[in-house]
């Protein structure tokens, strides 16, 4: 990791936003391509430094310099609202109006989210009208690790309960805020042509977040003639905790396969 850099509000009572900067220790020649990633942490908590794995593999393997970014974050009593996409997008405008000065190709910036961090990372890579992004260039792909893209499907697969959506929306769950969960769900506004590629690796034996989020989220990608990739790894269950050493290698190595044909690759 390079640097912790403060991002000054977007407006009067935005919340202070810091990014973690990792890069190659040894630079290739010319702009570099770059990751812009969103932690996870279930809205109310996690630090930009969780993307770190990933992070420090691709800047190895590929050259990649990672931006991981800090949001705003609620509680149950405390939601945060439609807010935290306000901070996706503050993101993404400070990692464009910095390109150079970060030594990164705007052209080939992607966006990644764990878990919670699908939420930001999804949004920016449909172009939701959540995000307004007016002037600057799709994300070129999009990498989601086991995170809810569809908050409807997340609400029945989770018993008909509460997640940590609450965190943003407040108690009640789809009930009693069904438009709000279709809203924020990044896949009901995935349906124009245009998409970037993306690759959507989920845990068969996630309690937290169902693996058809995969499917659902490749569907949506395909319908509208987009590339989408699923891995969905067997012996993991929320993210790669315990001892799966073997499974966390295989997520690693695909995501750099993903980047060098998907990402990174000039046109």
């Amino acid at each position: 990791m390079r640097s912790e850099v403060e991002i000054r509000p977007a407006r009067d009572g935005a919340p202070l936003q810091h990014v973690a900067i990792y890069e190659p220790s040894e630079r290739l020649p010319g702009p570099a391509p770059a990751l812009l990633a969103f932690h996870g942490g279930g809205y109310c908590l996690g630090h930009p430094h969780g993307c770190g794995a990933i992070a420090k593999t691709l800047a190895l393997s590929l050259g990649v310099v990672t931006i991981s970014a800090s949001y705003r974050l609620g509680a149950h009593d405390k939601p945060c609202g439609f807010g935290i996409l306000e901070d996706a997008v503050h993101a993404w405008r400070w990692v464009h109006a910095h390109a150079s000065e970060l030594g990164i190709d705007p052209d080939r910036i992607a966006v990644e989210g764990e878990s919670a961090g699908c939420l930001l990372a999804g949004h920016l890579a449909v172009q939701s009208p959540l995000v307004a992004v007016a002037g600057l260039p799709r994300p070129a792909a999009l990498y989601a690790l086991w995170g809810p893209l569809d908050f409807v499907a997340r609400w029945y697969d989770n018993g008909e309960s509460n997640g940590a959506e609450t965190n943003i929306l407040g108690p009640g769950g789809y009930l009693s805020h069904p438009a709000a969960y279709h809203q924020l769900s990044p896949l009901a506004h995935a349906m124009a042509p245009g998409l970037p590629p993306a690759l959507f690796i989920y845990g068969r034996t996630d309690p937290v977040v169902h693996p058809r989020q995969a499917a659902l989220a490749a569907a949506a990608w395909r319908a509208v003639g987009a590339h989408a990739e699923t891995m969905i790894l067997p012996n993991i269950g929320h993210g790669v905790v315990g001892d799966n050493r073997a499974q966390c290698r295989q997520l690693l190595e695909r995501c750099a396969t993903f980047c060098a044909c998907r990402h990174a690759a000039k046109d």
